[in-house]
């Protein structure tokens, strides 16, 4: 079988390939302004897949050039809009400060899915010095081949020699009672999550929003029960909720077991992006499609093993986004 059925298979299992679907949108019928919540409970959420076999072969920053293209035109179909910058123009805005939160634990982002990122908001004119690609250190960051170029600044929140640090005082959510890194909570005004598609041994999942527990200067107290319902207080807190505008999940190099610490036994080349506006529906989905994934490998599903992935359902409950599969557009690109 050819690795293009393969492909179209498991895009059908997962129900990426979609039509008629409806992007979210204001009162009027406009495209919602980036500082508008999405309006109307019957606008569907859209997630894109964007996948390219080149993708699977070789090492990621071999295809720079690929990696711009295949996220441009997503963005497209995310936004439905004749063109790219037009996409990133419904996000984002020059006066923007934009926080890229990566993961650099385990099986890192790629640096080159992060500047196809910084690509797409050069075209909606934000400055490049407006830009900040972050993590909870500095030390990891710099091992996963991230660094400040071009006016785009790199830093860890353990770099306080350039402002960073946690806050000092204490702030709390639902359950959890944390210092927030200085970045999230007064640095930028926006944010993008840029998690890679990989298992997590006790919350089932690591993606968009378990991202943010790199956010926060205590995770480790956040981790029983699943995680839940810790990641979705952390992602409702005023700092980071109304300030996320979307997820490019890493998927060109994926685990679907053994996370979220690299296993190269469990390595998966999906080759490809998931992209979304609703961080609980793009969580949701990539969930799903880790979990057919497994069940392809003859692995038991997550509940199983008792690691169920709760807190995607709790955010999702709790009107955070969209966590039901059937009320979520997934569009194949």
């Amino acid at each position: 079988m050819s690795q293009q059925s393969t492909r179209r298979q498991f895009l059908v299992r997962t129900g990426a390939v979609a039509a008629g679907a409806v992007i979210p949108t204001a009162c009027d019928g406009k495209p919602a302004a980036p500082n508008e919540p999405r309006a109307s409970a019957r606008a569907a959420p859209r997630v894109v897949i964007a996948r390219d076999d080149k993708l699977t072969r070789g090492k990621v920053h071999e295809h720079r050039d690929l990696l711009p293209k295949l996220l441009d035109a997503a963005m497209q179909k995310l936004r439905k809009t004749p063109d790219a910058p037009a996409a990133w123009r419904q996000l984002f805005r020059p006066k923007d400060r934009v926080g890229i939160k990566v993961n650099t634990l385990g099986l890192s982002t790629q640096p080159a899915v992060v500047d196809a990122i910084v690509a797409g908001l050069r075209q909606a004119d934000v400055p490049a010095e407006n830009i900040i690609i972050w993590d909870r250190f500095q030390v990891e960051l710099a091992r996963a081949g991230f660094k400040s170029r071009g006016g785009v600044q790199c830093r860890g929140t353990d770099e306080s020699d350039h402002g960073s640090g946690y806050q000092r005082q204490i702030e709390t959510k639902g359950k959890i009672g944390s210092c927030f890194s200085k970045i999230v909570a007064e640095q930028v005004d926006t944010l993008i999550s840029v998690p890679v598609l990989k298992d997590h041994n006790l919350a089932g999942v690591s993606l968009g929003m378990k991202n943010f527990y790199g956010a926060i200067h205590n995770p480790q107290k956040y981790h029983d029960d699943n995680c839940d319902p810790y990641v979705a207080d952390v992602v409702s807190h005023p700092y980071i909720r109304p300030k996320w505008r979307l997820t490019v999940c890493d998927a060109t190099r994926a685990q679907y077991h053994g996370g979220p610490t690299f296993n190269p036994g469990f390595a998966w080349p999906f080759g490809g992006l998931i992209v979304s506006a609703d961080f609980v529906a793009a969580d949701a989905l990539a969930a799903h499609m880790l979990e057919e994934q497994r069940k392809e490998k003859g692995m038991k599903p997550l509940e199983r093993e008792r690691r169920p992935t709760r807190h995607i359902a709790t955010a999702g409950a709790r009107g955070l986004g969209e966590a039901d599969l059937s009320k979520i557009e997934s569009i194949e690109v």
